[in-house]
């Protein structure tokens, strides 16, 4: 069975088909990416500061409130933007059915969660009833908020206005965190954690509405939303296990180990999952539209998909590995002693997004292909085997036990998907998954041996040590791996001389 279905005729000529590929990802890429940085920056100084108004128990109600939030979601709204953008032509013509569709689906979603909270509510026993059904409250509204982006979010990326949702989404990332900020300081807990979360979704709909006005006839049709739903369902599908998966750590957790251990795999996630999740994600973002337009030519889309992948896990390997290697000082100097046992679970999960990076463009990937059954398969496989493996992680070590076997989980999980992504054009590409893989950590492994000696070293200096190892030791390994990285890939030579001769460029103009 065909994963794509039957399109109506349009128009012709994307917004993207006179644009280079290449150039296109690359500047699409870095002016979210360096946006995002920014505000991680940003967010980063929130944490320290919200750490010492907070206890991990926080956290562990905060994202389980979450984690069931994000499971009761089972049909996502934004999806239906995925449907829109992979079928660049016929946007104008499918937007104003997609749009009502989506807004139904969020309208019932709402409904659906708040019916659901007494439920949860008693079989998460172990959490303060009032605080973890208020926060499920607040979360309900995010559904109808998505609904009402969709249509300007996914108009923005298939016209790859990626300039303008930079810099929309950064003023509203920041807006959010001085709200988690504000409210901490009032003494909120848990709510500092979950209410900026929507209230900036809130702000993200109505900023995007207001850029992008709504085109074309406001008719629903019921032969288009038959189209759409076809390729909806399976997408949301997929979508659902998805969101799942990144929750299920929490869901499994806080059911077995209670708020404790959820609130430090919770804490050890979010501040691990920062920067390789951002380039991931935005990388994602990104490229999806650009691979729909691709879609008539599966030997360059491919080849092109492989090149993305490759220079990612070039630069993302060696962060992941720097991560894990300054855990210790980092905790030591940055946070309170209440969180250092989550060091180790810091650690395992540094280590496993030196695999989860794949994810982003492979969904896009999957996505523009229209292969949405391919994606439900995907994922409903990773489901089956993930749950068990949490479920005896948690028994046997609690967080620990449950970030080893999300590691596991997602080194061979990743592999598989890029692999997946990749057979739609002729040849053999076993070889060449397997190096986006394995050259990284060829590479980066050796730097990061003789990295560790020096952090251990220095830590017998104490704070002073630990604070050279996070300014000079860690940072600089991760740029002497992606350094090497250079002499053996070509497409990372490339870029690296780019970026080198853009910096020169604007160190000459300001000397000028």
């Amino acid at each position: 069975m065909s994963d794509a279905p039957t399109e109506p005729s349009s128009s012709p000529a994307g917004p993207a088909s006179a644009a280079s590929f290449g150039s296109v990802a690359a500047k699409g890429s870095a002016i979210n990416t360096i946006q995002w940085f920014v505000n991680k920056a940003i967010t980063a100084l929130a944490m320290l500061l919200l750490a010492r108004f907070l206890v991990p128990e926080d956290y562990g109600v905060a994202n389980q409130a979450l984690a069931i939030t994000q499971f009761l979601v089972i049909f996502f709204p934004l999806t239906m933007g995925d449907v829109l953008i992979s079928h660049p032509r016929e946007f104008e013509s499918l937007m104003p059915t997609a749009r009502r569709l989506a807004l139904l689906i969020g309208v019932g979603t709402c409904l659906m969660i708040l019916l659901g909270i007494p439920l949860f509510v008693r079989i998460y026993d172990t959490y303060p009833p009032r605080w973890l059904a208020g926060l499920i409250a607040i979360a309900s509204l995010r559904p109808i908020l998505d609904a009402l982006l969709m249509v300007p979010l996914a108009r923005m990326r298939i016209e790859l206005q990626y300039r303008r949702i930079a810099l929309i989404d950064g003023a509203i990332q920041f807006v959010a965190t001085l709200t988690s900020l504000l409210l901490g300081l009032l003494g909120t807990r848990s709510a500092s954690l979950v209410a900026p979360q929507v209230f900036g979704t809130g702000l993200r709909a109505w900023w995007y509405r207001r850029f992008t006005p709504s085109a074309g006839s406001s008719r629903f049709s019921w032969s288009v939303a038959r189209m759409l739903m076809r390729a909806y369902l399976p997408a949301a599908s997929a979508q659902y296990l998805h969101n799942v998966l990144v929750m299920l750590e929490v869901l499994v957790l806080g059911y077995i180990a209670g708020d404790y251990e959820t609130g430090l795999f919770a804490f050890a996630f979010q501040v691990a999952a920062q920067a390789n999740t951002v380039v991931a994600y935005q990388l994602g973002v990104v490229l999806q539209p650009i691979f729909g337009h691709l879609r008539e030519d599966p030997v360059r889309q491919v080849a092109g998909f492989l090149r993305v992948q490759r220079v990612l896990g070039l630069v993302c390997v060696p962060i992941s590995m720097a991560q894990a290697l300054l855990a210790e000082p980092l905790f030591r100097i940055a946070f309170p002693a209440k969180y250092l046992p989550a060091v180790p679970i810091f650690q395992v999960i540094s280590l496993a997004q030196a695999f989860y990076f794949a994810t982003g463009p492979s969904m896009s990937c999957l996505r523009s292909q229209r292969r949405f059954t391919t994606f439900l398969i995907w994922q409903g496989t990773q489901f089956a085997v993930s749950f068990p493996l949490y479920w005896v992680g948690a028994r046997w070590s609690g967080a620990l036990g449950v970030s080893l076997a999300s590691a596991g989980v997602w080194a061979s999980s990743a592999p598989l998907v890029v692999w997946l992504c990749a057979r739609v054009a002729p040849g053999r590409h076993a070889a060449a998954v397997a190096m986006v893989f394995i050259k990284p950590w060829l590479i980066a492994t050796p730097v990061f041996l003789a990295a560790y000696l020096g952090v251990q070293w220095l830590a017998g200096f104490g704070k002073v040590g630990d604070l050279v190892s996070l300014l000079t030791l860690g940072p600089l390994s991760a740029l002497v791996a992606i350094g090497i990285s250079r002499f053996f890939d070509n497409e990372m030579r490339v870029l690296s001389d780019r970026v080198i001769a853009m910096m020169r460029a604007k160190w000459i103009l300001r000397r000028g």
